[in-house]
C-alpha cells in the first residue's frame, strides 16, 4: 500500500537528518583524534640542562656508581615528555629552622621560593621513629605564599636529588623501579610551563636499595 505524499516525505526527512548526525559524529571523533595533546618531545637545549644539571650531583652519581660500576651519567636518553595541570594552595613554608627537613631545602636561584624534596616521603610514628612513605612528591613553596605541587610518584619510584639549572627548570634525579630490576631516572621540570622531560638511564640494577640514597642524604634524621 502506497504511504501518502506527507508520510514519504518525513521518512525522507528523517533518512537525512539520521545519516547527517552519522557524518557530524564521525567528523566530531576525528576532530577530537587530531586534538589529542602530542607527546612532547626533547630539543637539544633540554639535553644541555640535563648535562648541566647532573654535573651539580656528584654525590648522587657517585652513589650510583660505587653501587653499578657501569653507570655512566652522560648515557641518559630522553623517554618521554608530559603537560600537567597546575596544582596548588595557599599555604606558607612550614619547614622552619627548627624543623628537621630545613637543611634539605633546595632554593630557587632569584629568590622565588623553595623546594621541598622530602617532608612528604619520610614520615614519623608516635615514638619519633622516621620511616619512608611509600609516595613521593616535589613540592614548590613559593615566595607568594603559594605551595605547588609539581611532581609526585607512586610506590615504583622515588625522588632522591634534585637542583635548579636555570630559574626556570628544575632537574630532580632518582630511581624507577621495574621488574628486573631499580633504573636511574631523570625529570627536567618546567614549572613555569606545566611540563617535564622524562630521561632514563642504561643501567638497570637488582642490588639497589630504593632507600639507601635517601638515609644516606638525609644524615640528620636517626633511621
Amino acid at each position: 500500500m502506497d504511504l501518502p505524499f506527507f508520510s514519504k516525505y518525513r521518512i525522507l526527512l528523517l533518512l537525512f537528518l539520521c545519516g547527517l548526525a552519522v557524518s557530524c559524529t564521525s567528523e566530531n571523533e576525528k576532530s577530537e583524534e587530531i586534538e589529542e595533546p602530542k607527546a612532547l618531545a626533547a630539543e637539544e637545549k633540554d639535553m644541555e640542562l640535563i648535562r648541566n644539571g647532573i654535573q651539580q650531583l656528584p654525590e648522587w652519581v657517585n652513589f650510583w656508581k660505587r653501587n653499578e660500576p657501569s653507570f655512566n651519567p652522560d648515557n641518559f636518553t630522553f623517554i618521554r615528555g608530559f603537560s600537567y595541570e597546575k596544582l596548588e594552595w595557599p599555604e606558607e613554608n612550614y619547614i622552619v629552622p627548627e624543623n628537621r627537613f630545613y637543611p634539605y631545602l633546595i632554593y630557587h636561584p632569584e629568590e622565588e621560593g623553595v623546594v621541598d624534596l622530602y617532608s612528604y616521603k619520610v614520615a614519623f610514628s608516635e615514638e619519633g621513629k622516621p620511616y619512608f612513605n611509600p609516595d613521593s612528591e616535589v613540592i614548590f613553596f613559593k615566595k607568594d605564599g603559594m605551595r605547588e605541587r609539581l611532581m609526585f610518584i607512586g610506590p615504583s619510584g622515588a625522588f632522591e636529588e634534585a637542583v635548579w639549572v636555570s630559574p626556570d627548570h628544575l632537574l630532580v634525579a632518582g630511581n624507577f623501579e621495574e621488574e628486573g630490576g631499580v633504573r636511574p631516572m631523570l625529570w627536567l621540570i618546567f614549572p613555569e610551563e606545566n611540563r617535564y622531560l622524562n630521561f632514563e638511564s642504561p643501567v638497570l640494577s637488582n642490588t639497589y636499595k630504593t632507600e639507601d640514597y635517601l638515609k644516606k642524604k638525609l644524615d640528620k634524621i636517626n633511621f
